[in-house]
């Protein structure tokens, strides 16, 4: 799993070298990427699966050890304990489900798109950052960029939400 990357100069009215990078779609990169992001997604579901997880073996193991110090109240650390397993069980397994169906749906997708995609042009400019392919043409001015900070850009007219995500208004 390679990615081929073609870099070209060019030579702008200033004089001023711009690069230009020729991306091909890489199919394996794509499907390796939403294998990450998924996680992501699902993040709030698993964390209530992992306490729940958490909660059953805590439980069940200071009922296993209250009733070897002989006490009978440990039944209901343990009832509780199998009460968190069972109830994380079904929603692990349905985490599951949909993780391995939407993974075959993206396969097909991206199938049954592949050649649409092409190459992808990235074009850095004095000025401004150019991307192009098949299907769409774009260029950001540098002006809109805010900042650059720990590997996230920030616009300049980002509008960010309650949930901490950015909605982006592009300029066309």
């Amino acid at each position: 799993m390679h990615a081929t990357f073609h870099i070209q100069t060019v030579v702008s009215n200033l004089t001023q070298p711009n690069l230009k990078f020729e991306i091909p779609f890489n199919s394996d990169i794509y499907l390796n990427q939403t294998k990450l992001i998924i996680p992501l997604i699902y993040k709030p579901y698993l964390k209530d699966v992992r306490e729940s997880l958490i909660v059953g073996i805590i439980s069940t193991l200071i009922g296993i050890s209250i009733i070897i110090g002989k006490s009978y109240l440990g039944i209901v650390f343990i009832v509780m304990g199998v009460f968190y397993l069972v109830k994380a069980y079904p929603k692990f397994e349905l985490y599951k489900k949909l993780k391995s169906t939407y993974f075959e749906k993206i396969k097909e997708k991206v199938a049954e798109v592949e050649s649409d995609f092409g190459i992808g042009i990235f074009e850095f400019k004095d000025d401004s950052i150019g991307y192009a392919d098949k299907n769409i043409t774009r260029d950001i001015k540098w002006t809109e960029f805010k900042e650059y900070k720990s590997n996230r850009i920030e616009f300049n007219n980002a509008i960010r939400t309650r949930k901490g995500r950015y909605n982006y208004n592009w300029k066309k």
